[in-house]
């Protein structure tokens, strides 16, 4: 079984390929619509058949997808982070035109050895493979390429920018129509956020922000959550119902953001000299969710449960606890065994009119 990290990886990759095999699909038309029934490229003379071609093409289109994929995913997304959309933009288009122009190359030396039973050192090799490479031919086919690493790279780019879940489904038409479901929330808030920015400033505070979600994310994909919003210092995680609550998934989430902060304590007191603690209300119920707005569209989610998430983190400090979750999530998780959870009571949270029991979590 593949962690909730690496299936979310997997997810990221899959359309990079697909991009470029239909790419590659389309190529292999447009070539056959061109050459007709002719068994050779005119302006190369080079051998051509169009059951040689899928295979070629489709292979090449593959390869490369899986390659972009890959390098975008677990290098280029630490690497270029923080340069500019318009730098990572040539760089990675000048790298990627080094590998295709490779793939391309190695492919038809391999086709070539094949088709002619020759060495790779043969001169109608070389002579076949030069021919290809300064054919107008090729440099079409290397500008058409071009493209489809355009669509991968601003592709890539949306996804971090709005989130997969996002781009999922704008495609799937998922919340086109609005919708009921049962899901859980976990508001997560900053202690003496306001103090913190007035002793190292703004700019050195969006700085420690910015450092302080990158350091929960990993925390959050691996119990299958999804970002649902950042206000300030705040960040709403969300699962659906039933992933929130396997294996604990929502309250884990909180202790291994409380570890990985913990294991980067030393980094944030030497860098802002302040190290950034949390609490956190966590609470399930049901949602409408649904795509709003005209010039910016997003998923909203609206109902009850959102309010009481809120009012429930912001109680953490009346009873003096880093977690709080409601009666509603601690009747259906299973805690014992590695959590000690205390009643706190039952409270009337602002804007309810009715009672709630919270309890406090912590961890053995």
């Amino acid at each position: 079984m593949l962690s909730p990290k690496r299936v979310r990886l997997v997810k990221k990759i899959i359309p990079h390929i697909i991009f470029f095999l239909f790419g590659g699909l389309l190529y292999i038309f447009i070539e056959r619509s061109t050459l007709g029934n002719i068994d050779h490229y005119p302006e190369t003379g080079n051998y051509y058949n169009f059951w040689v071609s899928v295979n070629t093409v489709l292979f090449q289109s593959f390869i490369l997808g899986l390659i972009f994929g890959v390098l975008e995913e677990y290098i280029f997304k630490n690497l270029l982070q923080k340069k500019p959309f318009l730098i990572k933009l040539i760089l990675k288009t000048i790298f990627y035109m080094v590998i295709i122009f490779a793939i391309a190359i190695i492919s038809s030396l391999l086709l070539n050895i094949w088709r002619m039973n020759l060495t790779p050192s043969d001169s109608d090799v070389i002579r076949t493979i030069v021919n290809f490479t300064v054919s107008f031919s090729f440099l079409t086919a290397l500008s058409y390429t071009f493209v489809f690493i355009g669509i991968s790279l601003f592709y890539s780019e949306m996804v971090d920018y709005i989130g997969l879940r996002a781009i999922t489904n704008f495609f799937t038409g998922k919340y086109s129509k609005s919708k009921v479901e049962h899901r859980a929330f976990m508001f997560l808030d900053m202690k003496s956020s306001t103090t913190i920015a007035e002793k190292i400033g703004h700019k050195q505070y969006y700085q420690l922000l910015n450092d302080y979600y990158r350091d929960m994310t990993s925390a959050i994909v691996s119990t299958e959550g999804e970002i649902y919003q950042y206000v300030g210092d705040e960040i709403v995680v969300s699962w659906g119902y039933k992933k929130g609550i396997k294996d604990n998934n929502c309250v884990r989430c909180f202790f291994l953001i409380k570890h990985q902060m913990g294991k980067h304590s030393s980094f944030y007191q030497q860098k802002f000299g302040v190290v950034p603690r949390f609490k956190a209300g966590i609470h399930s119920g049901q949602v409408t969710a649904g795509s709003v707005g005209v010039i910016k569209k997003e998923i909203l989610f609206t109902g009850d449960v959102l309010n009481t998430t809120a009012r429930i983190q912001s109680q953490c400090n009346e009873v003096g606890a880093d977690l709080l979750i409601s009666q509603t999530l601690e009747a259906v998780l299973d805690l014992e065994k590695k959590y000690e959870v205390q009643a706190k009571g039952s409270f009337e949270l602002r804007g309810r009119d009715e009672m709630i029991d919270l309890f406090s979590v912590h961890r053995l």
